[in-house]
């Protein structure tokens, strides 16, 4: 028990020093509110790396890769973010659903697996291998697909279309509505985040490069999985309002126009940041399946 203690004072400092960095950061450039959101993301990402160094490095693939495309023609993108809830500045709620899944499952692998492994071998070591973790890395793929499909997808010239009737045309940046660009950036954004995952796994473990490839290949498809949910859910239980002066439905309950809006469809407690906080979930569980299978049929 002595070196899980000198493990979490030592990442304590460590993990204050690395973070210093990213604040002064994210204070330049504005990429979240202040107070509330930076206090809140600095919280959250020593938390992260208490939990796992090489989680920590994900989120920060995650936090930035999804800032950079959010800011990216940001002007085009003016109009939907007053619509809905978009936008590449970050509060204190939104960096809560974008990294609680991530915290649940890291803090089940690190009492389920990472103590548990220090206590037997007494020695402090980068454990990175099992379905908690492997989880955690796919609700936070989760979230990097569904930045890169809803931002990419928002600035193509393509019409989206709703996930549950592809033949329905919806307006951009409206929940549920996906395109083919917006799909193929979904899937850029999920391959980020398992690359920070193979990384960890070829510096700390002797895993087979046959072996690495199938867990890439199952962590993408898991975050891929998760922001189809993300759309699924937004389209079918998420609320949406309409505004009677505009004649718009909008995820706002007070619209661009000043005016308030109605409750119109699905349930008034799914709001954008529940869906993402479950669809991460479901990921999450997803990708926890995938590691069993891998388990059983791929490890030799």
């Amino acid at each position: 028990m002595h070196s899980i203690v000198d493990y979490l004072i030592f990442s304590l400092i460590l993990g204050i020093i690395l973070n210093l960095p990213l604040l002064f950061l994210i204070l330049w450039k504005k990429l979240l509110t202040i107070p509330d959101g930076l206090l809140v993301g600095g919280v959250v990402t020593l938390i992260i790396y208490l939990i796992s160094p090489f989680l920590w490095i994900a989120l920060l693939a995650f936090f930035l890769s999804s800032s950079m495309v959010s800011k990216w023609k940001k002007n085009q993108k003016h109009t939907v973010s007053l619509e809905f809830s978009k936008g590449s500045k970050r509060d204190s709620i939104q960096v809560i659903s974008n990294s609680f899944p991530a915290i649940i499952f890291g803090i089940i692998f690190f009492l389920a697996d990472f103590i548990p492994n220090i206590s037997t071998t007494n020695e402090i070591s980068l454990f990175v291998q099992s379905p908690w973790l492997f989880a955690a890395f796919a609700s936070l793929a989760t979230h990097n697909a569904d930045t890169w499909m809803t931002e990419i997808g928002i600035i193509t010239n393509k019409t989206p279309r709703l996930i549950t009737s592809l033949r329905k045309s919806v307006p951009k940046g409206t929940s549920g509505g996906v395109t083919i660009i917006g799909s193929i950036a979904g899937i850029i954004g999920s391959m980020i985040i398992s690359i920070m995952y193979v990384l960890s796994l070829i510096i700390v473990s002797e895993m087979p490069l046959l072996n690495i490839l199938i867990l890439f290949i199952l962590l993408t498809i898991a975050g891929i999985i998760g922001g189809f949910i993300d759309s699924l859910e937004g389209a079918t239980v998420q609320c949406i309002f309409y505004c009677n002066y505009c004649l718009k439905e909008t995820e706002r309950q007070i619209h661009k126009c000043g005016k308030e809006t109605e409750f119109r469809k699905g349930y008034r407690i799914i709001t954008n940041d529940i869906v993402n906080i479950s669809s991460a979930f479901i990921s999450g569980c997803i990708a926890g399946i995938f590691y069993l299978f891998y388990t059983l049929f791929f490890i030799y």
